[in-house]
C-alpha cells in the first residue's frame, strides 16, 4: 500500500488543496485550533467568560469588566501614590525578568516594561483582554496559575514576581507562594497586592446583617464552595515567612468604599471605589452565587438593590483594607 501522506483539514467537501503531513505541519495546525479556541468565550448570565480552561475564574471577560479592571487599577495607582511596586526593584541595578501573574488587562505589566525596558516582562492570564501595542520587551501569554508553571527559560532566575488583585483566582494560595518562590533567583522580590472581601470601620462596629458585609460573606461561602478561597488576604504575610521569604514587609491601606471621608484626596478615591464595586457588583455575584450557592438569577438581583444601598451608605463610614505584601528569597540557604 502506498504511503499517502497529504490529509485535508478543512470541513467536508471543502476544495482546500492536500497539505504534505508533518508533525511541524501537526504542531503548528494543533497551534492554531488552540489560539482561535482561546477567543470561542463562554457566554452566561448575560456575560462572557474565560474560554481556556473554562470555570477556573468566575468573573467575566467582557467590556465592562475590561473597564471596571481599568477604573480598580487607577483607584490602586492613586493609593500607592503612582508607584508600581513597594518592593526595593533598583532603577541603577534593574531586574532582568519579570513576571506578572494574571495581569488582567495588562497595564501594570505594559507599564514596568516602560519603567524597565532592559528587562524581559511576561504577563499572563486566562483571557486574551490585554492591547496588541505593548513596549517590545513585554509579552502575554494565556496561562492558568493554578497548574505547574512554564518551564522556559524566561520563567525561571525571575528577579520579580507581582500578583495584583487575583483573590478568587487560585485553588491553593500556599502553593502559589512556594511556586513563585522556587522559580525566584535568590534576592528576587515577590509582592502581592490584594483587598480583603469584607468591610470595617473605626467610627463604630458594622452590624453584622449589614447588607454589604453579608454579601461579602457570601461571596466568602461560594468562594470556598469552587475551592477558589478569599478568605486568606490577611495571612500572607504568614504565608510568604512559612515559604522562607525573609524581609517580609505588609502595608495595609484602608480604602473608603465611598465619598464618606472629609479630605479630598480620600474622599475622591471613595466615590472611586464606589463606582467600581457598583460596577462589579452583577459580575462577582452571578456565577458564583448561581453556580456554587444554588440563588435563582432574579433574587441575586433583588439582594444587589439592598447592596448597592448599603455601600452608598456614608453613615457606617466603611472602607475595605487593601494589603501589600513583599518578600525577598534569601541569597542563600
Amino acid at each position: 500500500m502506498a504511503d499517502d501522506t497529504s490529509f485535508y483539514f478543512g470541513q467536508p467537501g471543502d476544495a482546500s488543496e492536500p497539505v504534505e503531513f508533518t508533525f511541524e505541519y501537526y504542531l503548528d495546525y494543533r497551534a492554531r485550533i488552540e489560539a482561535e479556541s482561546i477567543f470561542a468565550y463562554h457566554e452566561e448570565y448575560g456575560r462572557t467568560y474565560h474560554a481556556y480552561h473554562s470555570g477556573s475564574y468566575h468573573m467575566p471577560n467582557d467590556q465592562n469588566e475590561v473597564e471596571r479592571l481599568n477604573d480598580q487599577y487607577d483607584v490602586t495607582k492613586i493609593f500607592l501614590d503612582d508607584r508600581l511596586y513597594l518592593s526595593p526593584l533598583s532603577r541603577e541595578n534593574p531586574p532582568r525578568k519579570i513576571i506578572d501573574i494574571a495581569t488582567g488587562t495588562g497595564r501594570w505589566a505594559i507599564e514596568m516594561a516602560d519603567e524597565f525596558p532592559s528587562a524581559q516582562v511576561i504577563g499572563t492570564d486566562l483571557s486574551p483582554i490585554q492591547p496588541v501595542l505593548v513596549p517590545p520587551n513585554l509579552r502575554f501569554e494565556i496561562d492558568d496559575g493554578n497548574e505547574e508553571w512554564q518551564n522556559g527559560e524566561d520563567w525561571y532566575d525571575v528577579d520579580y514576581i507581582h500578583f495584583l488583585s487575583t483573590v478568587a483566582a487560585w485553588s491553593d494560595w500556599q502553593w502559589m507562594i512556594r511556586t513563585a518562590f522556587s522559580r525566584l533567583r535568590p534576592g528576587g522580590w515577590l509582592e502581592m497586592q490584594e483587598f480583603e472581601c469584607d468591610i470595617a470601620s473605626d467610627h463604630a462596629p458594622i452590624p453584622a446583617d449589614n447588607p454589604l458585609r453579608l454579601w461579602f460573606a457570601d461571596l466568602t461561602l461560594a468562594s470556598e464552595r469552587a475551592q477558589r478561597p478569599i478568605d486568606v488576604i490577611p495571612d500572607l504575610k504568614r504565608l510568604f515567612i512559612e515559604a522562607g521569604f525573609v524581609d517580609v514587609h505588609e502595608k495595609v491601606y484602608k480604602i473608603p468604599i465611598n465619598g464618606w471621608p472629609r479630605g479630598k484626596r480620600l474622599k475622591k478615591i471613595g466615590k472611586m471605589w464606589q463606582q467600581c464595586l457598583m460596577e462589579g457588583l452583577p459580575g462577582f455575584s452571578y456565577a458564583l452565587f448561581n453556580r456554587w450557592l444554588e440563588v435563582p438569577t432574579t433574587q441575586i438581583e433583588v439582594s444587589l438593590v439592598h447592596v448597592r444601598k448599603a455601600l452608598a451608605d456614608k453613615s457606617t463610614r466603611a472602607y475595605q483594607r487593601f494589603y501589600v505584601v513583599y518578600g525577598r528569597k534569601p541569597e542563600f540557604g
